[in-house]
């Protein structure tokens, strides 16, 4: 990455952006937001933060976190506004992580990170096949994306990441609102729940114990000699 620190639009918008931010900042406290102003100020960050990630890939990757952890702030302020109480929500929403860990595990999906953004936001991360095979798992095969209807053993879960995001996204959305998945620039996919979608889902695996264990792993492409947690 190369910065020719010529003067010109984008330093003077840069400039414009940080002293509205300041100026946001030094206004604002906690009493004073509203679920619509924090909305647009998350919107703001997203915004920043995917120019920012055009710089080059290492910059996309440090700052894929900013648009999850951006919808886990509005959902939380979504959540005090409505009079949700966030110690018991911040409690149901552990126990559902470690719940989704162990019932993705079952499945022999142990390639995955899980973590707890809030009381509002339960993420899953997770290589490419494994994403296209957590799909699987979740859907009826008429309900699949049609690039996703492989039943090839050689081919199935080698296809590429938005593939895979794409078909992850149609079997979450099946089990709740609000929950989607994005291909981050390492090349996984990243899926974002409510707990209560993440509840949804852990009983619908829970209802195929054992499903990917009987044979190959659907979604994992030939060569596969075993994952291990990362």
């Amino acid at each position: 990455m190369k910065l020719t620190g010529e003067p010109g639009g984008v330093e003077a918008l840069a400039e414009e952006a940080v002293v509205a931010a300041c100026t946001l900042a030094d206004t604002a406290d906690p009493a004073r937001w509203s679920a619509g102003a924090v909305e647009d100020a998350a919107a703001a960050l997203e915004v920043l933060a995917g120019a920012l990630a055009q710089l080059d890939p290492e910059c996309a990757e440090i700052l894929s976190v900013v648009p999850i952890a951006a919808a886990a702030v509005v959902e939380r302020a979504e959540q005090a506004a409505a009079g949700t109480s966030e110690s018991a929500d911040g409690r149901a929403t552990a126990g559902t992580s470690a719940a989704l860990r162990q019932a993705l595990a079952a499945h022999g999906l142990t390639r995955h990170r899980v973590h707890q953004l809030g009381a509002a936001l339960v993420t899953v991360t997770l290589d490419a096949p494994e994403a296209q095979a957590l799909a699987a798992v979740l859907s009826r095969p008429e309900v699949l994306p049609r690039q996703a209807q492989q039943r090839d053993e050689d081919g199935w879960g080698a296809g590429p990441a938005e593939t895979a995001a794409a078909a992850l996204a149609d079997a979450l959305r099946a089990h709740g609102t609000g929950a989607y998945a994005r291909v981050l620039a390492s090349r996984q996919v990243s899926a974002g729940l409510t707990p209560k979608t993440a509840q949804a889902v852990v009983a619908a695996l829970t209802a195929r114990p054992g499903a990917a264990s009987r044979g190959r792993r659907r979604g994992l492409g030939p060569g596969f000699k075993g994952v291990a947690s990362l």
